[in-house]
Parts: structure tokens; sequence; C-alpha cells
């Protein structure tokens, strides 16, 4: 078996050992689930390539078991795996010949089509505007009633800065000064552009663009 591929089954079964380890101590020792350190550890995995066995764990352990899958407290370990699982989809793809790409400088530069480029510039228009209302309602009604049946959850908030609306949900934290003191929020919507930006040029040196 290929060695980069053995690499990947065991760093999977590592972090879904890891992840539900970690789940059953938190249990144990509350304050553990606020430890940095720990939070450190638990990152370790889906960014060495674990994100498959780190989202299995957070599904069954956090989803069939306490029967709520996302939620203040784990939300930040399911979208670092989700980006994780992008990343290395991603090189993966490349590594067993799924996808070509034209590696040299003047493949990123030159070739764009524009057609799909103009539609490509619409939906970040789109999503980037319904993005900022998304955030501005929920500072609204955080503000008046703070009715947690009318917020917005912050996967959803999340979700869509992850499929291209960061630069609005950038916008509208400033703006309105919501969701500022949430680190994920604070470095995810930032990392979240670079791994967009990098989506749209590999899709581009894969032709598809």
């Amino acid at each position: 078996m290929d060695p980069f591929l053995q690499y990947l089954i065991v760093i999977n079964v590592v972090a879904f050992v890891a992840f539900a380890i970690d789940f059953f101590l938190c249990m144990r020792i509350p304050t553990l689930d606020d430890s940095a350190a720990n939070s450190l550890i638990v990152c370790v995995f889906p960014i060495a390539g674990g994100a498959v066995g780190a989202l299995i764990a957070l599904f069954i352990f956090t989803g069939l078991i306490s029967r709520h899958r996302m939620n203040k407290d784990n939300i930040a370990w399911w979208f670092l795996s989700i980006v994780c699982l992008v990343v290395w989809g991603l090189f993966v793809a490349v590594r067993y010949g799924l996808v070509t790409l034209d590696a040299g400088i003047g493949g990123i530069f030159a070739g764009w089509d524009m057609v799909k480029l103009r539609l490509l510039g619409i939906y970040l228009v789109l999503i980037n505007v319904v993005t900022f209302i998304f955030f501005a309602w929920d500072k609204h009604v955080a503000k008046s009633d703070n009715d947690h049946r009318r917020r917005t959850p912050e996967a959803r908030l999340l979700g869509l800065c992850l499929i291209g609306g960061s630069v609005g949900g950038l916008i509208a934290m400033r703006a309105v000064r919501h969701k500022t003191k949430k680190w994920y929020f604070v470095l995810g919507l930032p990392f979240f552009i670079v791994l967009d930006v990098v989506v749209v040029v590999y899709a581009h040196m894969a032709g598809l663009i």
C-alpha cells in the first residue's frame, strides 16, 4: 500500500480515538474543555490530515450521544475539521492524479474563462450581501429581546462565510460590532478568505474556471 495512503488511514484512526478520549475526559473533567493546552492538542489531528476521523468522532459523540451536533462548545472543531478536509482533499486529488494542475505562473494569471469569472463575481457579491444581512439581523435580535428562536445559529453564520461570504461577515463584524469576541470568528473569517482564494486558483489551474 502507498505509504501516503497508509499515513492518512493511521492519522484518521488516531484522530478519531483522540477526539473520543477527549470527549469522555471533558465529560468527567469539565474544566479540561476550556483548557488552551487541550484545545491545541485536539487541533493538531485534523491539521495533520485526520479531518475525516475527527468529523466522524464529532458526528458520533456530539450528535448521536448528545443529540445536538453543533453548539458553541464544539463549533470551532467542526469548522476546523471541515476546512482541513477541504485542504487535504485538494492535495489528495492532485497526489493521486484525480486533478491535473498547470502549476506554472502562467497557469495562474492566464487563461481565465471570463464568463465563469463574471458568474463567480456575481455569486460572491450576492453571498457577501446575504452574509452581512444575517450578521446584522442576528446583532439586532441580540440587542433587542435576544430571543434564541429568532437568533441565527453560529454554524449558519460560519457556513455562509466559508462558502464565500467572509468579506461581508468581516464588514458586519466591524460595522455592528457582532461576534468580535469569538476567536473562531476573528481568526476564522480571514482564514476562510485565504481558503476561498486558494480554491478559486486551484479550480482555475485545474481548468475549471
